[in-house]
């Protein structure tokens, strides 16, 4: 049984959306998604995350329809053990210094936090010099590797990145494809929407998706 399955999935917004679109992958795989904007990748990663209902279609996690065999809580649940979502966008909480940003999803979770690993991860992304700084403190490279170790920390066996390397500097993007690919290397699965043609490059699957 293929562990991601998306069935003839659509979602549409007036004349814009998402049109039908199929894949499933297992342990192990990495799908890059491209296409102009406005086709409908980050509906997709919205829908994939159960964070938006799909007009039709199905998103199958572990065998389960997670808009009709979950709930709404369950569907949250899943997002801090089963899927990890590296949103577009400022999604890190503003009151909070970046250290505080990076564990509250875990500690929320309820699960510990191993001080060892989250320094380490702290370390690869380049970010250990900024932990106590606050979100409007940082570069925006620094702010995307944030959402990145964030994301990593829950340990999820899916992850989901939207424009993971947007608008960063050659530097912090090769840093970010670096642990993407690790990531991906140690058994999980990886899906990236993005114009990073680099990214492209080291996916095992590419989608591309148009109007």
């Amino acid at each position: 049984m293929d562990r991601l399955v998306i069935k003839n999935t659509e979602k549409h917004f007036g004349k814009n959306g998402l049109n039908p679109v199929s894949f499933s992958l297992n342990n192990g795989e990495y799908l890059c998604i491209t296409g102009e904007s406005g086709c409908g990748k980050t509906t997709l990663l919205n829908i994939i995350s159960g964070m938006l209902r799909p007009d039709s279609g199905e998103i199958l996690v572990d065998g389960k329809n997670i808009f009709t065999e979950l709930c709404e809580k369950e569907r949250t649940k899943l997002r801090s053990t089963k899927i990890g979502y590296m949103m577009l966008g400022n999604v890190l909480i503003p009151e909070l210094d970046v250290l505080n940003n990076i564990r509250m999803p875990i500690e929320l979770s309820g699960r510990s936090i191993d001080k060892y690993e989250l320094q380490k991860l702290l370390e690869i992304l380049h970010i250990t010099h900024i932990q106590k700084s606050y979100p409007s403190e940082v570069s925006g490279g620094e702010y995307r590797r944030v959402i990145l170790a964030r994301t990593l920390l829950l340990h999820t066996d899916i992850l989901i990145a939207d424009e993971p390397t947007s608008n960063l500097d050659a530097s912090s993007a090769e840093i970010v494809r670096y642990v993407l690919n690790e990531y991906a290397d140690e058994n999980h699965i990886l899906i990236v929407s993005t114009h990073d043609f680099l990214l492209t490059v080291q996916a095992r699957k590419n989608l591309c998706m148009g109007h």
